[in-house]
C-alpha cells in the first residue's frame, strides 16, 4: 500500500491509495487520539537527529537557506519573517543582499529548516502544519498557530506535537498558560504579528500588547471605565444608548463574581 500524505493540517484527515484500487479513500481520525504523525499516515521514515540537522542547515549561505525555506519547503515569507521575530521588509532585504540576520537569527532559520525537514520526513507538509490553529477545546481553535508557538524558540515542543505526544491545549498550555482555557469569554483574543489583539465588540473596546496578561489586565481595566462613563453620561449617546443590557450585565458580574471570567474566560 503506498501511502500518501495529507494535505490537510492538524491531520483531521488521511488519504489512503491501494495499489490494486483506483479509489482514494478518506479516513478519519480524531485530533483528541494524538497519535503521531507516523502511525496515522503510515509513513515510517526515521527521523534524523534535529541537532544534526541544524548544523547542516547551518553551513548554507542565507540566500541558499531562504530559497530552501521558501522553494523546497513551501513556508511563506510572512512565516518565515514570524519565525525570526522580524518583518517582511527585513526578510526581503536578507533575500535581496541588503542585509543580513544577527547570529541569533541565523540560527532560528536553520532551527525552521531542521524542523521543517523533520516534519517532511515524517509524512507533513510543513507549510500546512505552521499554519494550523491550536485548539483551545473539541471544535474551537485558538488564534494561536503552529508557527507562532516556533516564534517562542519553542521548536523541539512543536515537533512533539506533531509526532503526536503532546495535544493542542498541552502545547498552548506550556507555550501560552494564559490561552489554554476551556471556557470562553465574551472578549476575542486574536495574535497578529506576535501581538495579542483583545476586543469587546459590544462596546467597541480594543487592546493590543505582546503580552496576553497585559492585553487582558488593560481591557479589563477599559471595560470597568466605559461602565463608569456609560452611567455618567454615555447613555444618552449613540450608539452607547442601546448598550444598556450589556452593561448592566457586565456591571453585575463585576459586583458579585469575577469579570475576567466573563470576558476572558477561564
Amino acid at each position: 500500500m503506498n501511502t500518501l500524505a495529507t494535505r490537510r493540517p492538524r491531520f483531521q484527515g488521511r488519504c489512503y491509495a491501494d495499489e490494486f484500487q483506483e479509489t482514494i479513500q478518506i479516513r478519519r481520525i480524531r485530533p483528541a487520539a494524538h497519535r503521531s504523525v507516523v502511525e496515522r499516515s503510515g509513513v515510517g521514515s526515521p527521523a534524523q537527529d534535529s541537532g544534526h540537522l541544524v548544523q547542516e542547515f547551518r553551513r548554507y549561505p542565507l540566500t541558499k537557506l531562504l530559497t530552501t525555506l521558501n522553494s523546497h519547503f513551501g513556508i511563506e515569507w510572512n512565516e518565515i519573517a514570524k519565525v525570526a521575530g522580524v518583518s517582511r521588509q527585513a526578510v526581503t532585504k536578507w533575500r535581496n543582499g541588503e542585509a543580513s540576520p544577527d547570529s541569533r537569527r541565523f540560527w532560528t532559520l536553520c532551527k525552521l529548516a531542521a524542523f521543517a525537514h523533520s516534519t517532511q520526513r515524517r509524512g507533513g507538509e510543513p507549510a500546512l502544519w505552521m499554519k494550523a490553529h491550536l485548539q483551545v477545546a473539541d471544535g474551537r481553535e485558538s488564534p494561536i498557530s503552529v508557527s507562532d508557538v516556533l516564534s517562542t524558540g519553542n521548536f523541539r515542543l512543536a515537533l512533539r506535537h506533531f509526532d503526536g505526544e503532546i495535544s493542542d491545549r498541552d502545547l498552548l498550555r506550556e507555550v501560552f498558560p494564559r490561552y489554554s482555557t476551556a471556557a470562553e469569554g465574551l472578549a476575542t483574543t486574536a495574535l497578529r504579528d506576535g501581538v495579542f489583539v483583545v476586543s469587546l465588540d459590544e462596546l467597541g473596546l480594543l487592546s493590543a500588547s505582546d503580552k496576553i496578561e497585559e492585553a487582558q489586565e488593560d481591557l479589563l481595566i477599559q471595560v470597568r471605565d466605559y461602565i463608569a462613563d456609560w452611567r455618567d453620561f454615555l447613555h444618552e449617546q449613540e450608539p452607547h444608548a442601546d448598550r444598556r443590557k450589556i452593561v448592566t450585565e457586565l456591571e453585575e458580574v463585576d459586583r458579585v463574581s469575577s469579570l475576567a471570567d466573563m470576558l476572558f474566560g477561564r
